[in-house]
């Protein structure tokens, strides 16, 4: 995304420099530049229905961009299907940030800048089934459909207000909606003793993005995103309690990436996660599973460091 953006404003740059008929030849460039792929990734991160604050570094060649995240699902069990599946449903929304600045250099007129944030909200809703098939193996095939909204907020400074009229509603200031629909499925291992638990999952996902009512038609975008995880998690006591309810460490690593031909667009391919967490149950009694868990972990990969805060409730 970032290089995608910074590639496309170079050659508006250079154009706008030569060009008499800058406001022309800056629709070529951006309808050129094909910026949908960048566009439906964020869309794509801020949808992932899962629950975490998380904040990643991306170093991609000489630039630099931060990605905040935000995201918030709730899920609860439907119905039951057979003795060994259960039907579930769930809502999520999403929100994610990033800013970039541009330098301007003009010559003959001096220097400015262009400072630019772009904005990604979601809200998703699906149905999962849970489907167990013993020695503690579970399938949970899904469907999750969602809107969403992408737009971006630009300040001019400097030498930069003379590409402003040329730039606006095109590459900046600019807003456009979205549908989501993201077929997925997860497998799951868990293995239980006496006072410590272990699990395993795998996920993956794709979705078919689209865009709607944009600002202007040269931002339409239909994209396709994939996503893949594993993720590995240990809980043992720590010997201590709260309000006569155990307290469990969480010990968890796992590797997630982007698959599919649009998988680089926000200058990172893959992450690996490593974090702590405690867990405590909601009840007393041996019987209820529900357990609420807070963590944090350390996120790394190739073009790309970070943080995680989550926090959400087990059963």
């Amino acid at each position: 995304m970032s290089n995608s953006i910074r590639n496309a404003w170079t050659g508006i740059f250079c154009m706008a420099l030569a060009a008499p008929a800058a406001a022309q030849s800056s629709r070529d460039i951006i309808a050129g530049a094909r910026l949908g792929p960048g566009y439906a990734q964020m869309l794509n991160l801020a949808s992932t229905p899962d629950i975490s604050a998380a904040r990643y570094n991306v170093t991609d060649g000489s630039s630099q961009l931060a990605i905040n995240v935000l995201r918030i699902p709730y899920e609860s069990r439907w119905l039951a299907l057979s003795n060994d599946s259960d039907l579930y449903w769930r809502v999520a929304g999403g929100y994610l940030t990033t800013k970039s600045d541009f330098p301007v250099n003009v010559p003959a007129v001096g220097s400015g800048s262009i400072s630019s944030t772009w904005s990604a909200y979601s809200l998703t809703g699906g149905l999962l089934a849970k489907i167990r098939f013993g020695e503690g193996f579970t399938f949970v095939p899904a469907l999750d459909v969602g809107a969403a909204r992408l737009d971006n907020q630009a300040d001019y400074a400097g030498a930069a207000t003379a590409l402003q009229p040329g730039l606006d509603g095109l590459l900046f200031n600019w807003r456009s909606n979205a549908w989501l629909v993201t077929p997925n499925a997860g497998l799951e291992w868990t293995h239980a003793n006496a006072d410590r638990t272990y699990s395993v999952r795998g996920h993956v996902a794709w979705s078919w993005i689209s865009s709607f009512a944009e600002t202007d038609p040269v931002l339409k975008f239909n994209e396709t995103a994939g996503v893949y995880s594993i993720r590995a998690e240990r809980v043992a006591p720590t010997g201590k309690s709260i309000f006569d309810r155990a307290l469990g460490w969480v010990l968890f690593g796992g590797y997630a990436g982007f698959f599919g031909p649009n998988r680089n667009a926000l200058g990172f391919t893959s992450v690996a996660e490593v974090g702590l967490g405690v867990e405590v149950p909601l009840s007393t009694s041996a019987e209820k599973r529900e357990r609420i868990r807070v963590g944090a972990s350390y996120l790394f990969g190739p073009d790309v460091t970070g943080w995680t805060i989550s926090a959400g409730m087990k059963f």
